[in-house]
């Protein structure tokens, strides 16, 4: 009996411990409704204060961006003809005054005042399934203020007044018809929340579980009642006969039947310190007989790390107080243990404390439990050191165990614990879910995308015990590499696409092509025979022009007699001289683009053309005011060149750099050994070139100035001439200048070898 109320008490205490687990998860849930309710509010009041600071009128801002249906100004509610706009103008007055922002109407909306940093208070109204998320079956909430708002499952029951009060607590009506609820206060709002959940008192599994409690308090109380009877008839008879004869009797039926089922029996007399055990309690305690003992022998038995804990148990025995205890026995070395069950009772001839008791080996049993724990203790460890996370849920779907990741992963630090709904832990984690897919292939497999841009494969499935184990894989790599595969095909396939389209084109194109390139071949034929003709039909009038004007210059056959004939004559030979220039150019030009240009490349001292073009240029120079020099190194090494042009090279380059330097400029021309190349530069003080000009100036017939604007008489084929003429020697030409500072230009040819090559003479 002492037993069994035991068990009936432990019973009861952990019926009570999952009512009271099942109302601090019910409060957890609610909080995490509230604070979702509050951060609704808060961004709201935040966006709106945002769009009032920057300008925006109050009827241009947008409610849905906000996260409300209608906002109004509050002289505009409380003017308003409409009932329930007036009624929330009035609420937000109060809440105003009252130092709250959310109040609830009679209809079930919600009402947000804000008072902005700048202009009057601000009205907001909301539907309240807007800003509390989405319950799950078999709850309701209840919004408790000046109205009341229902939401969820109606058949549930609501909240009393003293469970409002209370703050958590069930309410029962009738016998089955019961629920659990967690009321809470709401952070700036008049009204205060409750959240209920169906919790009926009989269930199957509850129905199961108190018929398997009856079976486990009813079954050791009869079979220790029935032992103890028997054991105490056993021994009165064998007391009486020991006392009256001084002989030992035969072996009761009783203990017949404890050494058949390996149930040793014990008896302690604290009083006495006295003891007796029978031949199956010997046999366990390794003893060589049965009978008495003292009590500190009996203690003796038993290995010395448990021997404390033994007496106290006995020392603590009392009638309504049954303990029970493992323990190893000493002759074993700790290796074989006993599990010990007694209570106190009284002789009945005697009114004596007896501590009576049994006791049977738990050997394997204990082992198995060690294995168990060593089992357990290894899986928690690797569970625990697995890199993804990982949960496990009882039958009830509550939470048992999770790793680290399963709670850094998903921000769950605040909200895991044991005994936690599956629901409330799905709620706690779309925070910190910025995308959900299901897997249409795997059925309970979920693709999560977190804030932090990792991306879980989180697997959910059920054991055959009935249990629910999450474990997820992070695929991030995988899901990376699937939108890169994705954006590959749209290209590919956009691709395709075009090459479909253009293999259509394909042989238009190509006789088109055909025909431009034969349009283009005629017109480089033509372009040949026409400068072959200009040559011809341009250079001999112009010949007999400059020698018939020279003549008149030079007044050969006598004076003209007017002043202003050789003016005139002057002024006809320096512009036939410069238009057979320009035609000289130009026929250059076509015959290195067409190849047909020519240089003798010999070993000379570059020094020499460059000396005769300084010669030939400086009267020109002298005549503008401009004062040119020439300066070389000594005893530099020979180049592979062509004197005549080398010579034509720097007549370009001085006749540009004259004509851009005004009087009293001067014109620097320097030969210098620079590695494996001589440099031949020419340095002015004229105008400058704008750096962003500098790349058309080597290009056929470009020119800085606009050609309606020009001030410079030429065609632009000096400097084309020049670094066409300083490739074809194996060099090349640069250009450097500043507006305002004058100009540097520089060609560079390379220093001559024993064995030139002859390919590189022919453009």
């Amino acid at each position: 009996m002492v037993l069994s109320a035991a068990l009936g008490l432990m019973i009861w205490n952990s019926h009570q411990a999952r009512n009271g687990q099942e109302l601090k998860v019910l409060k957890r849930d609610a909080l995490l409704v509230g604070e979702r309710f509050i951060r609704n509010a808060d961004r709201a009041s935040d966006r709106l204060e945002n769009e009032l600071r920057a300008g925006v009128r109050l009827s241009s801002i947008d409610p849905a961006y906000i996260g409300l249906d209608s906002i109004h100004n509050i002289d505009a509610a409380l003017a308003s003809d409409d009932p329930t706009l007036a009624q929330a103008g009035k609420l937000a007055a109060n809440l105003a005054s009252s130092g709250n922002s959310i109040g609830l109407l009679d209809d079930g909306k919600l009402v947000l005042s804000h008072v902005p940093t700048v202009g009057g208070t601000v009205v907001g109204i909301v539907d309240a399934p807007r800003w509390i998320p989405e319950l799950n079956d078999g709850l309701r909430l209840v919004l408790y203020g000046d109205a009341t708002v229902s939401l969820g499952d109606s058949g549930i029951l609501p909240a009393n007044r003293a469970i409002r009060d209370a703050g958590t607590g069930f309410r029962l009506e009738g016998i089955q018809n019961r629920s659990a609820l967690a009321c809470i206060d709401i952070k700036g709002a008049s009204f205060s929340m409750c959240l209920s959940r169906s919790s009926p008192l009989l269930t199957l599994d509850s129905l199961l579980s108190l018929l398997l409690n009856i079976l486990l308090v009813s079954a050791p109380a009869l079979a220790i009642i029935g032992l103890y009877n028997q054991s105490k008839r056993d021994r009165a008879n064998e007391a009486e006969h020991r006392h009256g004869r001084g002989e030992t009797t035969e072996i009761s039926k009783a203990e017949l039947a404890t050494a058949n089922a390996g149930i040793g029996l014990w008896d302690i007399r604290p009083g006495d310190g006295s003891g007796w055990i029978n031949d199956e309690a010997a046999r366990l305690l390794g003893r060589q007989s049965a009978g008495a003992i003292s009590q500190a022998e009996f203690i003796e038995a038993f290995h010395a790390a448990h021997r404390d804990n033994l007496s106290e148990a006995i020392d603590d025995a009392r009638p309504s107080h049954a303990f029970s205890i493992d323990a190893a026995t000493s002759t074993s070395v700790g290796e074989t243990w006993l599990e010990l069950r007694g209570c106190q009772v009284f002789d009945v001839g005697t009114d004596t404390a007896i501590i009576s008791g049994v006791m049977f080996d738990v050997t394997e049993a204990v082992r198995r439990r060690e294995r168990q724990k060593t089992a357990e203790a290894r899986l928690r460890g690797a569970i625990e050191s697995f890199p993804c996370p990982f949960a496990l849920w009882d039958s009830n779907r509550r939470l048992a165990f999770w790793n680290r990741a399963f709670e850094t992963m998903f921000d769950l630090s605040d909200v895991l614990r044991p005994g936690v709904s599956h629901e409330t832990v799905m709620v706690a984690r779309s925070g910190n879910v910025i995308s959900e897919k299901t897997s249409p292939e795997e059925a309970g497999t979920i693709l999560l995308g977190l804030r932090n841009g990792i991306w879980i494969k989180l697997v959910e499935r059920a054991t055959t015990s009935g249990t629910l184990i999450s474990f997820g894989l992070d695929v991030t790599n995988d899901v990376r590499n699937e939108e890169q595969l994705q954006q590959q095909k749209k290209k590919l396939k956009t691709l395709v696409q075009e090459l479909e389209r253009s293999e259509g084109h394909k042989s238009e194109l190509a006789r088109k092509y055909n025909e431009e390139k034969a349009k283009a071949e005629r017109s480089a034929d033509s372009k040949a025979a026409f400068l072959a003709n200009m040559s011809h039909e341009l250079r001999t009038p112009l010949n007999a022009i400059n020698g018939f004007s020279e003549i008149l210059v030079n007044e050969m056959y006598g004076p003209l007699g007017d002043e202003r004939y050789k003016g005139y004559a002057t002024d006809i030979l320096t512009s036939g001289q410069h238009l057979l220039d320009m035609i000289n150019d130009i026929l250059d030009i076509a015959k290195i683009e067409a190849g047909k240009m020519t240089i003798d490349p010999k070993p000379i001292d570059l020094v020499d053309p460059v000396d005769a073009a300084v010669r030939m240029i400086r009267r020109k120079a002298e005549d503008k005011g401009v004062k040119v020099i020439l300066q070389a190194e000594d005893s530099l090494p020979k180049t592979d060149a062509d004197h005549r042009a080398i010579r034509q090279m720097v007549l370009n380059l001085l006749s540009n750099a004259i004509k851009f330097t005004d009087a009293g400029g001067k014109i620097t021309v320097s030969v210098q050994h620079r590695d494996a190349f001589i440099r031949v530069a020419v340095r002015d003080t004229g105008i400058g070139i704008p750096k962003e000009h500098l790349p058309r100036l080597a290009k056929p017939f470009e020119q800085v100035q606009d050609t309606r604007e020009r001030n410079f008489e030429g065609t632009g084929l000096g400097l084309a001439l020049t670094k066409s003429f300083a490739e074809m020697h194996g060099g090349k030409l640069t250009i450097a200048s500043e507006p305002g500072k004058g100009t540097l230009v520089c060609f560079y040819l390379p220093v001559a070898k024993e064995e030139p090559g002859e390919d590189r003479f022919v453009a």
